[in-house]
């Protein structure tokens, strides 16, 4: 079989020409013909260029603000902060009170102040007494003194002693100024336990049975006395204001076999 060279039909190799169209078999087409035969090519797509703009970045999202506190919590705070108020404002009247006290020109204390102002006030007299006895020796051969400045030594362990019955003596105690006497006390006789032995001094003295106090405006106070070892404390019917207060030794004991008069303390309350 042979092939005809313009259409491409299949034709005997003894055809002259093409039955189909009429070529003869074995020429060849000429250029131009043959181009027309061939189908013209695709055109070819012409990609145009775009431009595409990029979206901006999504913004960050906006913070979510915290819940509000549970009423509860609320109300605490709000408790708090009333408290600290008040007592805020308590300091400030409490600074106002101390600057105006501070101020006050007059100086003078009203009844509660002077009361808290009381106290002890023998230990700032000088002691006058009508006589001292020798010195002595305990249980361990220590000396003991009996000098007239352990009356107001605030020690009931030590004592003012003179040889033999006291009564009718005086005892004069003066203060450098003047002072507003409330209260006397004495422990009437020696109150001393000896270390060393357990002698008790108390009952081997002769003990104060009963005194006087007398002051300067002629105000006199009279106590009987227990016989103890403990401290004795008479409060005056009435404020007393001296300088000097005279102690009469009115009633005294009998020796306990040391015949010596002893009184280990005096004290005196005033402001």
């Amino acid at each position: 079989m042979a092939v005809c060279g313009s259409c491409g039909n299949r034709v005997s190799e003894l055809a002259l020409e093409c039955a189909r169209c009429r070529a003869p078999i074995g020429a060849t087409p000429e250029p131009e013909t043959a181009a027309a035969a061939l189908p013209p090519p695709p055109p070819r797509a012409v990609v145009t260029p775009v431009a595409v703009a990029l979206a901006p970045p999504p913004a960050p999202p906006a913070p979510t603000p915290p819940p509000p506190p549970p009423a509860r919590e609320r109300e605490a705070v709000s408790r708090t902060v009333l408290i600290i108020a008040a007592a805020a404002a308590l300091i400030v009247v409490a600074m106002i009170t101390v600057a105006l006290i501070a101020q006050d020109p007059s100086g003078d204390d009203d009844a509660g102040g002077e009361a808290a102002a009381a106290g002890e006030v023998a230990a700032t007299a000088e002691v006058e007494v009508p006589g001292t006895a020798p010195d002595g020796v305990d249980s361990t051969g220590a000396t003991v003194g009996y000098s007239a400045a352990q009356l107001v030594d605030g020690d009931p362990s030590t004592a003012w002693r003179v040889e033999g019955d006291a009564e009718g003596d005086e005892i004069v105690l003066t203060l450098p100024d003047a002072r507003t006497i409330t209260a006397v006390g004495i422990v009437n006789g020696y109150a001393k336990v000896d270390e060393e032995s357990g002698d008790r001094r108390y009952g081997q003295n002769r003990r104060v049975l009963a005194a006087t106090w007398v002051f300067d405006d002629g105000t006199e106070a009279t106590f009987e006395l227990e016989e103890t070892v403990e401290p004795q404390v008479f409060t005056l019917d009435a404020p007393v204001e001296t300088t000097t207060v005279r102690i009469r030794l009115d009633e005294v004991s009998g020796p306990g076999g040391r015949d010596f008069t002893a009184i280990s303390e005096l004290s005196l309350t005033g402001r």
